[in-house]
């Protein structure tokens, strides 16, 4: 592929979200954890929601200290003043420990302030440096919100970041297969990004030769694609390679045939940048002539809200059916 060098996927779509709200990318690279794109979408700023909390939840504050003396009661329903030494405790595990509401700011325009606001730890590194047990939720000075597990003597205290749209991702299936390349039509060629020179007369991708396929027409950011890849035509055995594009022809196959073959093979690969205005590619390498015809199926996406087709299973669709497996979990366990 024509790259200055390898680019690695991480960046926020260029359109219409990032245009709304006029928010420059920022790429920063966090070492062992991968966490570069999450990163990435916690520093956006209102450009992509960063949980269920929202993107102010990270900020760091100045507090007064708490007005309440030691030893006062926090009386669940009413407004408190906490110190820090207070613990409260739920009369039954259907009873929430602490509700909290923030009724004071303007909701008509989504002003809603958040209902909490963590104050970043200042310890140095990705992970909470002060935790003592397990079960404590808190945030670090890159705003990435942690939450710590006691795997007992053996395991001890294991912080993990709190999984988010900026760090995690969503596996998103298309309503129905999407076919984005078929070589033997020129119409279905028109996502290739480099045709010259790299197509015979009928359109085959010729040996030796790689092409980039631009899927932006589907996603506006994705991790990985899921798609099946069909060789029909093919001028001799040979095999082909399907991968991200970022990085040089890797020593590996991803289907292989033999003379004058129709055969296909399901694959799933990273995506990468060909330039600044083409950011979703896979690339595709031919050790023989022959056609290419790829279906798209799926994507993983840091959100629904990222995918430019129907997804088969949305937030809101999802949230339904995992209501209906719990409510079958239950009643089963009943049973």
């Amino acid at each position: 592929m024509a790259q200055t060098g390898p680019k690695s996927n991480r960046r926020r779509h260029a359109g219409a979200m990032a245009e709304a709200d006029g928010v420059n990318e920022v790429e920063q690279e966090e070492g062992a954890r991968s966490l570069a794109r999450r990163a990435l979408l916690t520093r956006g700023g209102g450009l992509v929601a960063a949980g269920v909390a929202g993107a102010g939840v990270m900020g760091v504050v100045s507090a007064t200290a708490a007005s309440a003396a030691t030893g006062d009661p926090v009386l669940q329903g009413d407004v408190n003043d906490a110190v820090a030494t207070t613990e409260l405790d739920a009369a039954a595990n259907t009873t929430p420990a602490l509700i909290l509401t923030n009724t004071g700011v303007d909701t008509t325009n989504n002003g809603a302030g958040p209902t909490l606001r963590l104050t970043p730890s200042t310890a140095s590194g990705v992970q909470p440096t002060a935790s003592t047990v397990g079960g404590d939720l808190t945030t670090t000075s890159d705003a990435t919100l942690w939450f710590t597990h006691d795997f007992g003597a053996n395991g001890g205290i294991f912080p993990a970041p709190v999984l988010t749209e900026a760090t995690g991702n969503v596996y998103a299936a298309l309503e129905a297969p999407s076919r984005v390349l078929d070589t033997r039509s020129a119409a279905l060629r028109k996502n290739i990004v480099n045709p010259t020179g790299n197509l015979d007369s009928t359109g085959r991708l010729k040996a030796g030769k790689t092409i980039a396929l631009n899927l932006d027409g589907l996603v506006f950011f994705a991790e990985a694609v899921f798609a099946n890849l069909t060789v029909t035509k093919t001028a001799s055995a040979g095999f082909v390679t399907v991968w991200s594009g970022a990085t040089a022809l890797p020593n590996a196959s991803t289907i292989n045939f033999g003379n004058n073959a129709t055969l296909s093979n399901f694959f799933s690969c990273g995506l990468s940048e060909f330039s600044s205005t083409i950011t979703n590619v896979i690339a595709i390498h031919a050790a023989v002539t022959t056609h290419i015809i790829v279906d798209v199926t799926a994507f993983t996406l840091p959100g629904f809200e990222y995918a430019n087709f129907a997804p088969a299973l949305t937030s809101n669709a999802r949230s339904a059916r995992l209501q209906r497996a719990q409510q079958a979990i239950r009643a089963n366990r009943k049973s």
